[in-house]
């Protein structure tokens, strides 16, 4: 930190300097004349008001911040020790700039960021009014962004010796470690996912690897129940964590995704497949019914599927082969579709596929139970949907713009007829995979007692 001694009014005190040493019989004392210095701050953008006014905040010549981190970088001043707001040192300089890199600002404070890693320099100048100068100089290290991926074995693996006598090599890469940086890297493995962080076996080389030694079989599940493991597999979850610490020990920290590998069966040398089935939106699944088949590469049937919930899992023993291709479709709702996929199967291994969505993409169809009908009586519509299923609450009509009155009961809506001569009506619904209804208008024609409906048209609402 450098710093400039000035008086608390430059005029004044020249003019009463001018006045002592012409006369000479008075001595300015040191300690009558106020010490001005400076310091640099680095704040977040959005901080408000005096950053030292922050105890998380403190003046240095070393700053770190992230890659297109947006922060305020600040020049404050401060009289004997105690730091003033900027429009209270205006009377003790003249002029002050920034310099950043190449870059120069005339100003207290300056918003910036930086969209690559490395040091850039910075200098906070000031000139007092008797043309002095003050610099203070500080280095800015942005960090690159750290990334931890994990290699081998590849995820979702599934044919890992459980007897594991030789060991499993577990190995990762990590980048972005600054020059100025420390990792310090743990290392996660558990047979519960939603457990992995908080199940560490200990720290290693951030540049390394680790070999697991033991038996990798689970005996018992999470729920206690014992393991059979000519039918089930074990399956390790494992991840990497690395903090990392600058020069003066500020860390931050970077997770690995989060893999995992199975053991290999203890059976006769057959597969099991687990093909999990989601039907999306599908309010009802226990109204659906899955069918479907597995095939061989030569197209040959090798298992039937029916099961009578479209939200399930699938399981199946299977010789080892590859590219078997699994089909499964929603038989009762329709409008679902099918879904495929194509995997490999190795001896004695247990293999959970991708999971098959089935997904409800056709629109409810709509169309007037009568287009001839007493002016007195409601309007009615047929919405049906053999997917998902009509969402109620998206039922919308209305009458030249104005919303009237409907009622949905047994796949109709009932909407009551407020037209006094020529009208559009526009019916809006959708189902619960927010499909929506065709964007389309009916014409309503009233002539005394008897009311017709025309349609549908398709025409932009807004000009309608």
């Amino acid at each position: 930190m450098n710093y400039k001694i000035l008086p608390l009014s430059i005029a004044f005190a020249s003019a009463v300097l001018t006045s002592l040493v012409s006369c000479s019989d008075s001595e300015i004392q040191s300690s009558d004349i106020p010490e001005l210095t400076q310091s640099i701050f680095i704040v977040p953008e959005s901080y408000y008001g005096e950053p030292y006014n922050n105890k998380g905040y403190k003046p240095s010549d070393k700053f770190y911040v992230n890659i297109n981190e947006k922060i305020r970088i600040c020049g404050v001043y401060a009289i004997n020790g105690e730091y003033i707001p900027t429009e209270q040192a205006m009377p003790y300089y003249s002029f002050h700039k920034w310099k950043i890199d190449n870059d120069e600002a005339g100003a207290s404070s300056v918003y910036s960021s930086f969209d690559k890693a490395g040091i850039h320099n910075i200098t906070f100048e000031t000139i007092d009014l008797l043309g002095d100068t003050l610099q203070t100089n500080a280095k800015i290290y942005v960090n690159t962004p750290t990334s931890i991926v994990l290699q081998s074995p590849a995820n979702n693996y599934n044919q890992v010796d459980g007897d594991n006598e030789n060991g499993l090599e577990l190995t990762w890469s990590i980048s972005g470690i600054d020059p100025w940086e420390t990792p310090y890297c743990t290392f996660f493995a558990s047979y519960n996912k939603s457990n992995i962080w908080n199940s560490s076996l200990g720290n290693m080389d951030c540049m390394g690897s680790v070999n697991l030694l033991g038996d990798l079989n689970a005996e018992v599940t999470e729920k206690g129940d014992t393991i059979n493991h000519s039918m089930e597999s074990s399956t390790i979850y494992w991840g990497v964590r690395a903090v990392i610490k600058n020069e003066k020990g500020v860390s931050e920290q970077a997770y690995s995704e989060v893999f995992s590998f199975s053991t290999k069966l203890k059976n006769d040398g057959s597969s099991i497949i687990e093909i999990p089935v989601v039907s999306l939106f599908n309010p009802f699944p226990e109204r659906s019914k899955l069918t479907g088949a597995i095939l061989s590469a030569a197209g040959d049937t090798l298992s039937v599927i029916s099961e009578n919930k479209s939200t399930t899992n699938i399981t199946k023993t299977l010789n080892p082969q590859s590219n078997i291709k699994i089909v499964i479709c929603d038989a009762i709702r329709t409008e679902y579709g099918c879904d495929s996929i194509t995997t490999n199967l190795a001896p004695n291994t247990k293999t959970v596929t991708d999971t098959l969505f089935l997904r409800d993409n056709v629109k409810p169809n709509m169309t007037p139970v009568n287009t001839d009908l007493p002016t007195t009586a409601p309007i009615k519509f047929i919405i049906l949907d053999n997917g998902s299923g009509v969402n109620v609450s998206k039922i919308l009509a209305t009458i030249d713009a104005d919303t009237v009155l409907s009622l949905y009961e047994n796949n109709s809506v009932s909407i009551t007829n407020t037209c006094q001569n020529e009208c559009n009506l526009v019916l809006n619904a959708e189902d619960y995979a927010r499909n929506k209804t065709p964007a389309v208008y009916w014409r309503i024609k009233v002539n005394g007692s008897e009311t017709k409906i025309f349609g549908p048209y398709t025409k932009p609402e807004d000009n309608i």
